[in-house]
């Protein structure tokens, strides 16, 4: 008899092949999935530092602020906003000083100062109010007052109320008058004399305007002098 012949088997695939391609093929956009998600939060996390370093620089910008070489530094105290120097200076006596404005710099950086170069730094300055005027303006004229004689006395000059005195025809002293127009602005009349126009009037005026705008070219130039005598 004839020995009937046995079918041939297929070749069974390995299911540990399979398995194994089908995880590899699953693998791919899952891996895909992640590197989007990751780059997502890349993206964003460098878009939040971005804004948090503008953020920064712009509140910087908005507490400091650079006028005729001087840093000023912003300070509230209480419902007031000062304005620091944060560039001191050498006084005549020996100490670090500096001064705190009211007035934005920006402000004062808008205001007229006709013949501002040719402010000179001279040890004896005179002033004077136009007649009949007090110039209280709600207290601040005495506030300007002070304050304007103070940095003339750190650096080692005196002002002095003389209304009885005037304008040197040969400018050997500064003198300047207080009077009321339009507009505030500081202008030269004479040789070494200024006009010191303030807007307003003894109820209410810019009197601390106009003063901190001639306190910051003083200070500016006291700087100036110091910064050249420590070079030579």
């Amino acid at each position: 008899m004839e020995q009937k012949k046995k079918p041939k088997k297929e070749p069974v695939k390995s299911k540990k092949k399979v398995s194994k391609e089908s995880k590899e093929e699953k693998k791919l956009p899952v891996n895909n999935q992640e590197n989007k998600i990751l780059k997502m939060i890349f993206l964003t996390v460098t878009f939040v530092l971005i804004i948090m370093a503008g953020m920064y620089f712009y509140v910087q910008a908005q507490n400091t602020f650079h006028y005729k070489n001087i840093e000023f530094g912003k300070n509230v105290i209480g419902d007031i906003t000062f304005y620091e120097t944060k560039t001191l200076s050498m006084a005549s006596d020996g100490t670090l000083f500096g001064f705190r404005l009211r007035t934005r710099p920006s402000v004062l950086e808008n205001i007229p100062f006709k013949n501002v170069e040719d402010l000179r730094l001279m040890k004896v300055n005179g002033y004077t109010y136009e007649e009949n005027k007090s110039f209280n303006c709600e207290g601040d004229g005495i506030i300007a007052m002070a304050n304007l004689q103070r940095i003339f006395e750190k650096q080692g000059m005196t002002l002095i109320r003389d209304p009885n005195s005037g304008c040197d025809p040969e400018g050997r002293y500064n003198y300047f008058t207080l009077k009321y127009g339009d507009s505030t602005q500081i202008k030269e009349v004479g040789p070494n004399c200024y006009d010191i126009v303030i807007s307003g009037d003894d109820n209410q005026c810019q009197i601390l305007q106009a003063t901190e705008k001639l306190m910051v070219e003083v200070y500016s130039r006291y700087l100036t002098i110091k910064d050249k005598n420590s070079t030579t």
